[in-house]
């Protein structure tokens, strides 16, 4: 059984014609909005750990998440893990250039050598067709029984040079404010590496380092928003416990602990200066 933990990071919306505007829902969905886009990107299926096979056109897909509250729709091709890697490595190439701008301007050797060990071979027309599918993404969020709406991209811009291999893009800043620094993408890029092409592995890996040190793990919800759901539930029991094993072996965890029946608490060593805490994820 497993235990375990991690984390990561926010404006207000007033009227200019009222001096002493009330904070309403649109509001809050401001406040909170870095960390929980930050959650959607990492822990829920936007970035599915499932082969993705065809990819159709999808149209308004309810996505499942940890957004409390909120209906929220992805229109674009699916998207899967070797796509989150090229999109943190936008994101951290992006940081470099340019920091919360979000511009980066590279070649996408430079972007494969971001984001793969050596000895991963990764064509780049491969990886370019995945910077097409990100610029192409479109999340619609509804919040308050449909009363605030908000549509966010991954990339608000792309241009590709074939012929030279260099791309230019735009990475949304409020992507660029959910993943604050460089140093934490690079972290992120680290603990996802090791795992090569294991999917679930690299998602979990994900998962795990944008929550609290501490984490209530419940498999279903891991299943769920891991975009598993059509492996059935023993199946996928022995693939979670297996790879929190691995994670445990490695060191990226410190311990699991069973929590009930399907449950787990999986814990990982406290950063200097973080407060102890602990998420439920159900």
């Amino acid at each position: 059984m497993y235990h375990d933990d991690f984390g990561f990071d926010a404006m207000t919306l007033e009227s200019p014609l009222v001096p002493e505007a009330k904070a309403g829902p649109a509001d809050a969905l401001e406040q909170g909005f870095a960390g929980r886009m930050a959650g959607l990107i990492l822990s829920s299926d936007l970035f599915s750990a499932r082969n993705p096979g065809p990819r159709p056109w999808i149209d308004g897909l309810a996505l499942s998440t940890c957004w409390p509250g909120a209906v929220i729709r992805y229109s674009g091709e699916r998207l899967d893990q070797d796509d989150l890697d090229a999109f943190l490595g936008c994101v951290l190439l992006a940081f470099r250039d340019t920091g919360r701008a979000g511009a980066a301007r590279f070649h996408l050797r430079e972007l494969t050598r971001c984001i793969w060990p050596r000895g991963r071979r990764f064509a780049t027309r491969r990886l370019e067709r995945s910077l097409w599918r990100l610029a192409s993404a479109r999340i619609e969020i509804e919040e308050e029984q449909g009363h605030v709406l908000m549509q966010a991209k991954l990339l608000n811009t792309l241009l590709c040079d074939r012929a030279a291999g260099i791309c230019a893009v735009d990475v949304s800043p409020r992507v660029m404010e959910a993943f604050q620094a460089a140093p934490v993408v690079e972290r992120l890029l680290a603990s996802r590496s090791p795992f090569g092409a294991g999917r679930f592995h690299r998602w979990l890996a994900g998962l795990l380092s944008q929550g609290p040190a501490t984490s209530r793990l419940d498999l279903a919800a891991l299943r769920r928003l891991s975009g598993l759901t059509r492996q059935p539930m023993p199946a996928f029991r022995v693939r979670a416990i297996t790879a929190l094993q691995d994670f445990l072996d490695m060191g990226l965890i410190a311990a699991i602990e069973p929590a009930g029946p399907d449950r787990l608490v999986a814990m990982r060593p406290i950063a200097r200066g973080e407060e102890a805490a602990c998420l439920l994820l159900s």
